[in-house]
């Protein structure tokens, strides 16, 4: 019973860990505390031995090399992704422009950026408002922060 509830325990660690994350290492721990740290990739299998009093594991490399006694298994993981995030709604008008481009939903420390199609800053400003009157006719990129949204200038 003990094998089997160790085994159970094995495989729900794996698939949470799986669900938001990639298992990258294992750590087997024995029961004097040393530890061995192996790629997951180098790992073929896990064996679990058990009986009603005690139990251990053995951990079995893909090239056929066993290490037993071990009393703990950890998974280290990465992230695979990035939790959802909340982006406050920001608004710009005119579009098209003329003069003034005004922005709304932001502080007055926004920073806010002008590029043209091939990525070249052209303007700089902080705050609400940008002078675009300067610029020519055309299409261009405002990025507000670190978003990043297209007007034209007429």
């Amino acid at each position: 019973m003990k094998m089997k509830i160790l085994f159970s325990a094995l495989v729900m660690i794996i698939s949470s860990s799986l669900f938001a994350n990639e298992v990258k290492n294992i750590v087997a721990i024995s029961a004097d505390g040393s530890e061995i740290s192996y790629l997951l990739s180098e790992v073929l299998r896990i064996d679990v031995v058990a009986n009603e009093t005690e139990g251990s594991m053995t951990v079995v490399s893909k090239d056929g090399f066993e290490n037993e006694g071990f009393q703990e298994i950890l998974f280290t993981t990465v992230p695979t992704s990035v939790g959802e995030m909340e982006i406050p709604d920001v608004y710009f008008f005119p579009n098209p422009v003329t003069n003034f481009l005004y922005v709304q939903g932001t502080n007055d420390s926004a920073n806010l950026l002008v590029y043209d199609l091939n990525g070249k800053c052209l303007l700089k400003e902080t705050g609400s408002e940008v002078d675009v009157a300067s610029l020519s006719q055309g299409t261009y990129i405002l990025q507000i922060n670190n978003q990043f949204v297209k007007f034209i200038k007429k």
